[in-house]
């Protein structure tokens, strides 16, 4: 017996492949008791008992069993080993994988594959056809066979939740990345289109003013000197607007609740009506909440064709909410979601929910086609 528990520490430790594990506890244990077989049962998610291996290796339908029903749900729910000499199972399927025949008992013994303080992940039952009471030495063979196929369980479970996550993160920041990049170039394309043109034409006509006054022709010099006055507040006007769409001065100066104000009175032949709390919120939180109501702004101007919009700061407990939305044209979100920003409706939907994301929080889409839009950030554990 101590052979078998130093060969499924092993097991458990250094094989990578959880299903060659349970295939080789099953076999061992069947083994090691001297029984017919051994059937690995593991709790899924709605909490139902699952066989996932066994030996002989189990062939036909899916076996479910209910937890907390019938002697492997009892022993799952309860964490206690049982076991039954004569025992007679009711789940067809149950019996079929056992090979029992109509009315042919078994003997079983069942043991919880227990995780420390989280309960059973699964159930280990051996079974004989032969009649037999497994005494209290097998017990706790398999109850320690069992436990050690517990911490290979949660370990798995660990590893996947971990791996879950770090493909969200990586997901999150090739987003943020590639939203970095964008900005980039709209701050390139609005210095080229705007700040370069003006200077070229200022460049332009204080060459044709020095040309003027060296003519003597003040009238003309003077002409051009307005004009490039003109260019040169042009510029000025253009380089500002660069450099609120990197960082709002307001936002620095007064708050996130500000902010919003500022933002709603940029924009031009939309009314923006605002209604935020001025809340003490860490810097990354206002970043992230002003950047994600500057994009949705953004979309509506751009795609909604709507005669007004709202935006909303609140408290609502521990967590932030921030809301902006239209009565425009709408869309459906799932559809939109799935097509995804190359189509160009809605943009940025994606890169507002990684940004949320990344700050711990969550965004919610509410649009119907005809409907108008509202885009929520939730973020909890603020306050």
């Amino acid at each position: 017996m101590t052979d078998l528990i130093d060969e499924v520490r092993r097991w458990v430790t250094r094989e990578p492949s959880l299903d060659t594990v349970l295939d080789r506890v099953a076999r061992g244990l069947a083994a090691a008791l001297d029984a017919d077989g051994c059937l690995v049962f593991l709790v899924a998610d709605e909490g139902e008992l699952v066989l996932s291996a066994g030996h002989p290796a189990p062939a036909g339908p899916e076996l479910r069993l209910p937890r907390g029903f019938g002697v492997t749900g009892r022993v799952a729910a309860d964490g206690i080993p049982v076991v039954l000499v004569d025992d007679h199972p009711r789940n067809a399927r149950h019996r079929q994988v056992l090979g029992l025949g109509a009315g042919e008992p078994v003997s079983r013994l069942c043991v919880p594959a227990r995780v420390p303080g989280a309960g059973s992940a699964g159930v280990l039952a051996v079974f004989s056809r032969r009649r037999r009471a497994f005494g209290d030495a097998e017990v706790a063979t398999a109850q320690a066979v069992a436990d050690l196929v517990g911490l290979r369980l949660r370990l798995s479970a660990v590893a996947a939740l971990a791996g879950g996550y770090r493909d969200r993160w990586d997901s999150a920041v090739a987003t943020t990345v590639a939203m970095q990049e964008a900005e980039r170039r709209r701050i390139a394309g609005d210095l080229h289109d705007g700040v370069t043109q003006a200077i070229a034409s200022l460049s332009f006509h204080l060459s044709a003013a020095k040309s003027a006054l060296r003519d003597g022709d003040i009238a003309d010099v003077a002409t051009q000197v307005d004009a490039a006055r003109s260019l040169a507040d042009l510029a000025f006007g253009e380089t500002r607007s660069a450099i609120t769409g990197l960082r709002s001065p307001v936002l620095d100066d007064l708050g996130l609740a500000a902010g919003l104000a500022s933002l709603a009175r940029s924009v031009p032949n939309l009314p923006i009506r605002v209604d935020a709390q001025d809340l003490p919120l860490p810097d990354h939180v206002c970043t992230s909440l002003f950047r994600v109501a500057q994009e949705a702004v953004h979309n509506i101007v751009k795609h909604a064709e709507a005669a007004g919009a709202v935006i909303r700061l609140e408290r609502r407990g521990g967590t932030v909410a921030l809301s902006v939305s239209d009565d425009g044209r709408g869309f459906e979100p799932d559809r939109q979601r799935a097509r995804g920003p190359a189509t160009g409706v809605p943009n940025g939907l994606r890169g507002m929910a990684e940004r949320v994301h990344l700050i711990g929080g969550e965004l919610l889409i509410d649009s119907q086609p005809g409907q108008g839009t509202t885009i929520e950030a939730r973020v909890p554990g603020v306050f």
